[in-house]
């Protein structure tokens, strides 16, 4: 079986004098690999419940500590995840991932409009922060794409959205989830078409 993903966390605090600390320097704990995809896996060094904690010193992602995929609303998931090229998928893989991360009301949800363009597609009641660490990935849409390279940024806003590494070695990215209010892509589409045109533009 293939390494967990290894991410060094400093995480800092305050003392009883109010004066700022360095709680913890380690390797993050809270580590996943796949069983069923050679090379995919994740690290989550932090997350946050609602409303964020800066008093105690307790540790959300310390070893064995329950971990949710997808953050609810006002709550954060920091993830480091790599992700192999497509060919280290196998043929069922959107049932197999799905399966192995609990993400199969996810999936059906950014099934709606993609048809079937790629095994990752899934939608999720959150804004995702996205930083590329290494190597290259495509986000792909349900109408479009853009391949991201180390350094790039992408900012996902509760959209069907699929990750494809199109190359030959592991891509690594960073991502930052925010849980939101609950909204389907159709509601987003309802509330849109009352809005004004000009007042859609960016």
């Amino acid at each position: 079986m293939a390494e967990a993903p290894r991410v060094r966390r400093v995480v800092t605090g305050h003392d009883d004098r109010g004066h700022a600390v360095i709680l913890i320097d380690d390797i993050a704990p809270n580590s996943f690999t796949s069983d069923v995809i050679p090379g995919f896996g994740a690290a989550v060094p932090w997350l946050s419940g609602h409303p964020v904690d800066h008093v105690s010193d307790g540790d959300p992602v310390g070893e064995g500590s329950p971990i949710p995929n997808f953050p609810r609303v006002g709550e954060t998931v920091f993830r480091i995840a790599e992700f192999p090229p497509d060919a280290a998928y196998p043929s069922d893989a959107q049932d197999r991932i799905f399966d192995e991360i609990d993400g199969k009301a996810e999936a059906a949800e950014g099934a709606k409009h993609s048809n079937g363009r790629h095994f990752w597609f899934h939608r999720t009641d959150s804004l995702d922060y996205a930083i590329v660490l290494e190597g290259e990935i495509t986000l792909l849409v349900d109408d479009g794409e853009a391949t991201l390279r180390a350094g790039d940024v992408a900012i996902q806003r509760a959209t069907s959205h699929a990750w494809s590494n199109r190359t030959d070695r592991i891509a690594r990215v960073a991502f930052v989830l925010i849980g939101t209010e609950p909204v389907s892509a159709d509601e987003i589409a309802s509330r849109r078409r009352g809005i004004p045109a000009e007042s859609k533009r960016l």
